[in-house]
């Protein structure tokens, strides 16, 4: 019988099966749980309606907002790929008022599904399509969004939700926002705004962009702007920073056209918890670009650092540098030292700005540097200079001059009504002058000034003659447009005023404007033995000038000499003119010039002519009845004690009908014009001899006492014609000899008393006689 074999334990199943077993089985059931979850969740969010909350949430904006929300569209959720919430197209009104104050095409919140799963609300990123948002403004000062901020809202003791919320990624395409600034008078809008924001998750940096075209119309503003640098956000912290920044900014502005501007920055960082801080590194500008005349312009700045911490502020040495390509180059320079402070004493120990202009000694060359500590209150938008020096050297005409003055000044900025003030006091020396000059600044922009000097020379100030006589080649609009923009205040005491050879002396004057008016009032000054007061105003936008002047016992040669350039007259004179003018060119003004004005000269002389010596070989030139020519000859005159005339002006023509000049020889009478624009003359005057000339000649004019020659003047006021016209005196000849004659005999043949009665019908025997 066959032997059955004892039955043998079974064999032991290895470990790995075991694990492998068990992985299988979990992988098996997280598996499961997944697909549960994910099952289950993708039901829940394909069966959730969010349009069934548009109602609710449009109420709850409306209520707590004051807002209305609008939701036209549908709100849609999509579960793949990734989870998106989308609303469609939305709008924002202003608070309490129907006027839109944001809007949109889409709205789209792309979420984290697995964030969800652990009761996070993780927005991946939110994308905005085509907004835009009215920024606005009042006059006051507030904004059509304060009531937004979290500041503005009361505390309130809601629970607050336990989902948290995070927001990793903001985009922004074909944004525009539209900005009207009543209280700065800013208005315009932003097209086409392109933006991109990664790292707001915190603990990581990310990139962002950020672009779009500026269109401003007040200011004037057409640019295009691109910013791109690294955001990294670190919420816990409650802080922000930015690096790697690269700004740039092409297009024009009222300032620059064609303007290309690039701004680079290290960092710059924010902190608003425990205290505000901030700080910046190394911050660059470059900017370039042509003036609205066109000439070139370059700008560069540095500042290596800046650091606020709650009330303190610290802040690197400033450096910046400004180049304008014009006919005269001009260079400024701007530094300034460390500086440190609280906000209401922000020191800064030296603040030095340097500026040259053209080639050293070349007329028009500029040299100055200001230089003084500077103290900031930056609470109150106020600024102190305390120890000003300003020194340098300028060349406004052929001679450099020197300048040298010490002092102060303070800004203070305003709120509201108050506006914002400032003033200075400056001391020193000017072109050798020992000068003094203070004066202020306040709202509604109103200038004031008080000025001090021992003695000022004009002529040092002006361009050389050369240049004078370039310029005025071409008629120079005079431009007064400024002053219809501020209010003027000013006062001046000058010693001693050297003006086109002509030295005045206490000089005083008050010049004002109230942006309609600019006067210049009681202007007096003493000079020439005599003194001269002068009120003129002009009616800014009209440019219309009337002038009132007097003058007495004035040395006549020197001042007419300075003012016209021609010597032709001696004598004291006393004047006395009331005139107006319109326009905006020195020929303009004397084409217009029209009033009244009267001159009186005593113990002078007329240069040029010597009427007597016209008059002599009085026989030959009555019997030939032929007229005398004569020229203006260097050297001769016509003495008088008395002048005296009045001229009526009409659009830049004086006309004259009074003259009285008389003399131991003449009595001189006339009439005529004078064209002031176009410098001629035609005048006839009216000598009368009363006098006898001894010498050669001497018994001619005797036939002519009592006879009057005319003798008329024309031509240029340079160069006039002189034309004794004998062939008009004739018959007052023949007349006046006749008269002499008899009246001659009687006094021989009768006695005084008997002739006397007879002489004084003499006259009347000749009456009708002569035509």
């Amino acid at each position: 019988m066959a032997e059955v074999a004892a039955p043998q334990p079974g064999a032991p199943v290895p470990r790995r099966r075991w694990a492998a077993r068990l992985l299988r089985g979990v992988v098996a059931a997280l598996l499961a749980a997944v697909i549960l979850v994910v099952g289950g969740l993708s039901i829940l969010l394909l069966t959730f309606d969010p349009n069934q909350y548009k109602a609710t949430l449009i109420q709850v904006v409306q209520e707590r907002e004051h807002r209305t929300l609008t939701l036209p569209g549908t709100i849609e959720l999509k579960l793949f790929p990734p989870l998106t919430l989308r609303t469609g197209p939305f709008s924002l009104s202003e608070r309490d008022s129907p006027a839109v104050f944001a809007r949109a095409d889409d709205l789209r919140l792309h979420l984290d599904l697995l964030a969800l799963l652990r009761r996070k609300l993780v927005v991946d990123r939110v994308v905005m399509v085509k907004p835009q948002i009215h920024v606005a403004r009042d006059a006051q000062g507030r904004f059509n969004f304060a009531d937004l901020l979290p500041d503005s809202k009361p505390e309130s003791n809601a629970p607050t939700s336990p989902l948290g919320l995070s927001v990793h990624r903001l985009q922004v395409e074909q944004g525009a926002i539209i900005y009207d600034d009543d209280k700065a008078q800013i208005h315009g809008r932003i097209d086409a705004l392109d933006l991109g924001l990664a790292g707001l998750e915190g603990g990581r940096a990310g990139a962002f962009h950020l672009g779009g075209t500026a269109r401003f119309v007040q200011p004037a503003v057409a640019t295009r702007v691109a910013l791109r640098g690294k955001l990294q956000t670190e919420p816990d912290q409650h802080s922000l920073t930015l690096s790697d920044l690269a700004l740039s900014i092409q297009g024009d502005s009222p300032w620059l056209k064609a303007m290309q501007t690039q701004v680079e920055a290290a960092s710059l960082g924010v902190a608003t918890r425990p205290a505000l801080t901030l700080t910046a590194q190394q911050w660059r500008l470059k900017t370039t670009g042509r003036t609205g005349s066109g000439e070139p312009l370059s700008v560069q700045a540095d500042l290596p650092s800046l650091a606020v911490l709650a009330d303190q502020v610290q802040i690197g040495p400033f450096n910046a540098r400004a180049d304008l390509g014009a006919a005269q180059p001009l260079h400024l320079q701007l530094t300034t030292q460390q500086g440190a402070g609280p906000w209401r004493e922000l020191r800064i120990p030296l603040a030095q700005c340097d500026v040259q202009r053209g080639t050293s000694g070349h007329e028009g060359a500029l040299s100055l540097t200001l230089a003084s500590p500077l103290l900031f209150d930056l609470t109150q938008q106020s600024l102190d200079l305390s120890a000003i020096k300003l020194s340098g050297q300028m060349t406004p005409g052929a001679k450099p001059q020197t300048l040298a003055l010490q002092g102060q000044a303070q800004y203070r900025g305003g709120t509201g009504a108050a506006g914002a003030t400032g003033q200075f006091q400056l001391q020193g020396q000017l072109a050798g002058s020992a000068m003094k000059l203070s004066g202020g600044w306040a709202q509604p922009a109103t200038l004031r000034l008080d000025l001090s000097a021992d003695r000022i020379d004009v002529d040092d100030w002006l361009p050389a003659p050369a240049a004078r006589a370039q310029a005025n080649s071409a008629p120079t609009s005079i431009d007064l447009s400024a002053f219809q923009s501020f209010g003027l205040n000013a006062q001046f005491k000058i010693g001693s005023l050297l003006l086109k050879g002509m030295q005045w002396s206490a000089v005083q004057g008050q010049v004002s404007s109230d942006r309609k008016t600019l006067a210049l009032q009681v202007l007096t000054a003493q000079g020439f033995g005599g003194s001269v007061n002068a009120d003129l105003r002009v009616d800014l936008a009209q440019q219309r000038y009337t002038l009132q002047q007097t003058a007495r016992d004035l040395s006549v040669q020197p001042v007419l000499q300075a003012l016209s350039g021609k010597d032709f007259l001696l004598g004291k004179a006393a004047w006395n003119a009331n005139l107006t003018a319109q326009g905006k060119t020195l020929p303009a003004l004397l084409d217009s010039l029209s009033g009244k004005a009267r001159l009186d000269v005593r113990d002078g002389a007329v240069k040029g002519f010597n009427l007597a010596q016209m008059l002599r070989n009085a026989r030959a030139l009555l019997a030939a009845r032929k007229d005398g020519q004569f020229a203006v000859t260097p050297g001769d005159q016509t003495d008088f004690t008395s002048l005296g005339a009045t001229f009526v002006l009409q659009n830049g023509v004086a006309r004259n009908s009074d003259l009285s000049v008389q003399s131991p020889l003449l009595r001189l009478g006339g009439e005529g014009w004078f064209d002031l624009p176009r410098q001629q003359m035609d005048y006839l005057l009216l000598p009368t001899l009363v006098g006898t000339l001894k010498g050669q000649g001497g018994a001619d004019l005797a036939a002519l006492r009592g006879v009057t020659v005319p003798v008329r003047v024309q031509g240029r006021f340079a160069q006039p014609g002189f034309t004794v016209m004998w062939s008009q005196a004739g018959v007052n000849v023949l007349r006046q000899t006749l008269k002499n004659t008899l009246q001659n005999e009687l006094e021989k043949q009768l006695a005084p008393t008997q002739a006397e009665p007879l002489r004084k019908v003499v006259p009347g025997l000749f009456k009708g006689l002569f035509p």
